[in-house]
């Protein structure tokens, strides 16, 4: 998926890509796209929430790695909804906002 994402995006960077890369600029394995999360959370609010946000707006946090486990969060209220990446190990990777 991720090397699939990087030639969509045309995103030529080795880290999302190659191991030996990401090893020699201290990750301890491919760096999950920050668009890429970014993106699974506009399909959680499409998919579970059934809208299709006005507005968006993203930081990424901390890196997510290849093979970590991470969970999309969103708590909708009127007109809004706060989301955010979740690293296993309870580190906030990325929050967003969108407007509906």
């Amino acid at each position: 998926m991720l090397f699939r994402y990087s030639a969509l995006t045309f995103n030529g960077h080795r880290i999302h890509y190659d191991r030996d890369v990401c090893t020699s600029e201290g990750y301890g394995g491919l760096v999950v796209h920050g668009p890429l999360l970014a993106t699974l959370l506009l399909d959680l609010l499409r998919i579970e929430g059934g809208q299709v946000p006005r507005a968006f707006s993203c930081r990424a946090m901390a890196p997510v790695l290849e093979g970590e486990d991470f969970t999309l969060c969103a708590a909708p209220t009127d007109g809004r909804a706060d989301l955010w990446v979740r690293r296993a190990d309870s580190a906030l990777a990325m929050r967003a906002e969108a407007t509906l």
